[in-house]
């Protein structure tokens, strides 16, 4: 049951892997955009929330299964920005007037090229230039569900655990501390409440990462 387990969130997590790049790709399209990014994970993970049993799903269960992944998007998973943080888009930033839309703040993504390579200091003995400011980096984490039985409590007694001390000496030593991504699962658990059997449903956290060249200027 374990080994069906973990085939279950191996399937997930490459089905998440294929999610994320077309997120960090939606982003990179649409100025960094953390909602085109949303969406397009949501689109990258409907297939595991397709119920029609058949190779041609029609255009109620796609957009079922889109619902789905959407509403889960906003609840399971979080899309964190790696790159460009803050202090580099505050380095880089340019003012850029739009007809039509105003004056905005953007890193440029024009010409680079033919722009300096110089490293710039942003902060402390970090140094970045133009170019790797306009690399999107982005880390997914998600919640995938534990269901096969019996597994599913072996692997969540572990992933719930409290009071534990990492302290090898302490009597509730564990080498297994549950961390913040973790523990948002734990809580999504604790939110979910009990399946139809009763039992009590358990949350691993699965994590991926996507880096791409931006294809538009990067605001925030």
């Amino acid at each position: 049951m374990l080994l069906v387990q973990w085939l279950f969130i191996y399937k997930e997590k490459v089905t998440l892997n294929g999610a994320v790049f077309e997120a960090v790709r939606a982003g990179a399209l649409n100025h960094g955009s953390p909602e085109a990014m949303k969406d397009a994970l949501a689109q990258g993970m409907m297939p595991l929330f397709m119920e029609a049993d058949t190779d041609a799903p029609d255009v109620a269960d796609v957009a079922t299964a889109y619902a789905k992944a959407r509403a889960y998007v906003a609840v399971g998973s979080d899309i964190i920005i790696l790159n460009p943080t803050p202090a580099v888009f505050n380095k880089f930033k340019q003012q850029r007037k739009y007809k039509g839309v105003g004056t905005l703040y953007e890193i440029p993504n024009d010409n680079l090229m033919y722009r300096s390579s110089a490293a710039v200091r942003v902060y402390d003995d970090v140094k970045i230039n133009i170019q790797d400011a306009n690399l999107l980096q982005i880390e997914v984490n998600w919640c995938k569900r534990l269901e096969v039985p019996i597994a599913n409590w072996v692997i969540g007694e572990i992933l719930t655990l409290k009071n534990v001390d990492p302290n090898p000496l302490s009597d509730n030593y564990v080498n297994y501390i549950p961390g913040q991504e973790q523990l948002k699962c734990n809580a999504l658990a604790a939110a979910a409440g009990n399946t139809q059997n009763g039992q009590t449903d358990y949350y691993i956290t699965l994590k991926s990462y996507a880096l791409i060249r931006m294809q538009s200027p990067f605001r925030m």
